[in-house]
């Protein structure tokens, strides 16, 4: 198992290291998380991810990791249930520490429950979140004016100041225009992006029209000519301006039989033409269309243009499940703190039931799982009961080892590793998962043992 097979060792300073801490586990008995498994984010339309290394934290909450090599890449470091996401720029520009909060309250699912994360006071981060709340500051002085122009307020209309909303656009203008003339935002880029975003979507809120959206969009995009479409869609900002100004672009640009002769023709050249963008982002349009409003006219396209650099990402659908030689290779902790390989569950079905220490449902599904089992005994000796603790410290799995009514059941530790998770396709706790006699995933998302398990297990085959 993962926390057994890596040494924390001390920090190691390097100039190719970036420098971290995590801040806010002083409180608790068992400290901040051991590990982070770091991803690398793909695409800011569907949030595609890659894992690219398991970073250790020293008892004191202490990391590193290695520096972008050549552009600035958005990463999310990942201790279940808490993420946290954050640009890290290339070369030897990121000089400050990075801090990664735990927060005050619970988290409200099993992961990726996003957590705050903060660099130096003059670290680009900080200057664009100073925009983002003065931002919200101004809206909330505009909120009032906005509805009433909007005719949500009846007769309100006539008692708008345009001139006081006027001067809120031209504040929260010049504040934009004033942070891009910052040597940080200069070069289009990531945060350059988050900016242009916010001003976009200031605009819509004011009033803007699509139409006159869409050419604040041209008129920026026209400066942006060093960027691949890959890097664009890495990010987040530049996919969510995008998607303000062109989230309905299939309802204006054509009408539905236009489109259908377009793409029949593979005639992108007219689409382009219509939205005012390149080529590449008709892929964009194509693959946003296919994920909001799925429809055969964008399937068609794409199956005109799978040469298109936006294929690949297109074509990912998060992780893929284990198969059989995957499991194979995997070990798990038994209850003696011994490693034991997968392969002790080849030869017959095994259900496993997936919980964590302190949560009162896993518990109630651990006794009826119990009796599923009790149940099964004289028909079905041909599958085996699987207790899977995914607990992120060795003292939960204690208390969980501890809470066992039987030293019989077969109980397993893997802890917060999201390799599992994503392995098996853990989202939920209590979750039941069978695996084949041959160790290939049957199903990921059964009954619980409480809800007719003993039912679907009776016709495995």
């Amino acid at each position: 198992m993962l926390l057994l097979f890596l040494n924390t060792g001390g920090l190691v300073f390097s100039q190719n290291l970036i420098q971290g801490v995590m801040s806010g586990w002083a409180e608790e008995q068992s400290g901040s998380p051991s590990f982070l498994f770091m991803y690398e984010e793909i695409d800011g339309v569907v949030g595609n991810r890659t894992l690219i290394d398991i970073l250790t934290v020293s008892a004191e909450g202490h990391f590193s990791f290695k520096r972008p090599p050549i552009t600035t890449c958005v990463y999310e470091f990942e201790a279940p249930p808490w993420s946290w996401k954050i640009l890290a720029r290339p070369n030897e520009i990121e000089s400050d520490t990075l801090t990664l909060f735990k927060p005050s309250s619970g988290p409200t699912r099993l992961r990726r429950v996003m957590a705050k994360s903060i660099w130096g006071s003059e670290h680009p981060s900080w200057k664009y979140d100073r925009l983002r709340l003065f931002a919200a500051e101004l809206d909330a002085l505009a909120l009032y004016d906005r509805m009433a122009l909007s005719g949500a307020v009846g007769s309100g209309t006539r008692l708008v100041d345009l001139n006081y909303t006027d001067s809120l656009d031209v504040v929260f203008e010049e504040a934009c225009t004033k942070l891009l003339s910052d040597p940080d935002f200069i070069y289009p880029s990531h945060y350059r992006d988050l900016v242009f975003a916010l001003r976009l979507q200031w605009k819509r809120d004011s009033g803007l029209s699509s139409k006159m959206l869409r050419q604040v969009w041209q008129e920026e995009s026209k400066a942006d000519t060093a960027r691949t479409i890959l890097e664009k869609v890495q990010s987040q900002g530049w996919c969510s301006s995008w998607i303000e100004v062109n989230k309905s672009w299939y309802q204006e640009v054509a009408t539905p039989s236009e489109l259908i002769s377009w793409v029949n023709k593979n005639n992108s050249d007219s689409i382009a033409l219509s939205l005012g963008c390149t080529l590449d982002e008709v892929a964009v349009a194509m693959w946003w269309w296919e994920l909001s409003e799925p429809n055969p006219i964008a399937s068609l396209w794409w199956s005109n243009n799978s040469n298109s650099p936006l294929s690949s990402l297109r074509m990912l659908d998060g992780a893929e499940l284990w198969n059989s030689s995957d499991m194979v290779n995997q070990v798990w902790t038994n209850p003696s703190s011994d490693l034991i390989s997968l392969d002790e569950l080849e030869g017959k079905w095994a259900v496993i039931l997936v919980v964590k220490s302190g949560s009162s449902a896993s518990m109630r599904e651990w006794s009826a799982f119990r009796a599923v089992e009790r149940s099964l005994q004289s028909s079905r000796n041909d599958i085996q009961f699987v207790v899977l603790s995914i607990d992120g410290t060795h003292l939960a799995w204690d208390e969980l080892v501890d809470s066992r009514q039987s030293s019989s059941d077969m109980v397993r530790w893997v802890g917060a590793d999201t390799r599992w998770l994503d392995g098996l396709s853990i989202v939920s706790i209590p979750q039941t998962i069978i695996l084949s006699p041959t160790l290939e995933v049957h199903s990921v998302s059964n009954r619980l043992p409480s809800q007719g398990l003993g039912k679907v297990l009776v016709k495995l085959k």
